[in-house]
């Protein structure tokens, strides 16, 4: 099974004012070609791709975003519904994550409720880049909520796109929340990149955190020793590679790799000879099925013979 735990949708007329900057900002940064490819993000064309690519399911992670970007008439909770209207048409083949800001107290608490309980959704969606450090003792309750609902959190760790603050996306703000709610499962998106040791340090400590590769497909493809050495980090280091689990970022990294592309690039990973010299550990063929899909099962508490 192959499940991808980190991909986003939207459509083209919802992307105005801030996000559109945001987008924009990303294809520059990427040194994309194409900003009409990542915009296009209906679920229809992600189902295309998950199909092409032999993606079992995917994890769709709606934004909460309005305490820091303008987006026209869309609101957190729209993006909510929406992402519920694709989970009711692709069951077998989506997981949903609410997108919610923990600033909005009492009715983000009420609104992680209604998406679990009322549209099936299995997650919670922590978007740091807009501006709040998660460990805030002020945010317990919405993460008492996720444990009483017995759902996982994604948080956003790492580099985001222009127009956003780097210093509340520290992985280390995650170790606080993963120790107090240890009934919590944690995602570190990204595997906190550029604070990647940092990132893996946190959920290697922790039983109930794992990291994410979504985003690193720019570099990998620039520098593809990186994304190895980082999976050899954490074989040798943290007690091997089940933290780590496959992601695409879809569909902003469509451009540099496809889904089915990016799959192909984890399975035919080889060891460059640089670390065999340095005497790093082989990236064996079941460590790629597990970070490919198997980690992803415990994580997300997901029965592969139930869906």
């Amino acid at each position: 099974m192959i499940i991808d735990a980190h991909c986003h949708m939207w459509l083209e007329e919802w992307i105005e004012n801030d996000m559109l900057k945001v987008l924009e900002s990303v294809q520059e940064s990427l040194g994309l070609k194409d900003l009409g490819n990542i915009m296009r993000g209906d679920v229809e064309r992600l189902i295309a791709d998950m199909d092409e690519a032999g993606i079992d399911r995917t994890v769709l992670l709606p934004l909460d975003f309005e305490f820091l970007y303008e987006a026209g008439a869309l609101t957190y909770r729209d993006y909510n519904d929406h992402v519920g209207e694709a989970l009711a048409a692709w069951p077998d083949r989506l997981i949903a994550f609410a997108g919610v800001d923990p600033r909005r107290g009492k009715a983000g608490v009420l609104e992680l409720r209604r998406c679990v309980e009322e549209m099936g959704f299995r997650g919670l969606k922590l978007w740091t880049i807009a501006g709040f450090y998660p460990d805030d003792d002020a945010y317990y309750p919405l993460y008492a909520e996720a444990e009483r609902l017995g759902i996982t959190v994604m948080v956003h760790t790492g580099l985001g796109p222009g127009y956003s603050y780097l210093k509340t996306c520290r992985p280390v703000y995650v170790d606080k929340i993963a120790v107090d709610f240890r009934g919590v499962n944690f995602i570190l998106a990204h595997a906190g990149n550029p604070w990647v040791d940092e990132a893996m340090a946190v959920a290697m400590k922790n039983p109930n955190v794992w990291v994410d590769i979504s985003a690193w497909q720019k570099g990998h493809s620039l520098f593809a020793m990186s994304l190895y050495q980082m999976l050899c980090s954490a074989k040798l280091m943290h007690g091997g590679v089940r933290k780590v689990l496959f992601g695409t970022d879809w569909p902003l990294f469509t451009e540099v790799y496809s889904q089915r592309e990016w799959v192909e690039v984890i399975r035919g990973l080889e060891q460059p000879m640089a670390l065999q010299v340095m005497g790093l550990p082989e990236i064996t063929p079941e460590d790629k099925e597990m970070i490919l899909g198997a980690n992803a099962l415990a994580a997300l508490r997901v029965d592969p013979n139930n869906k």
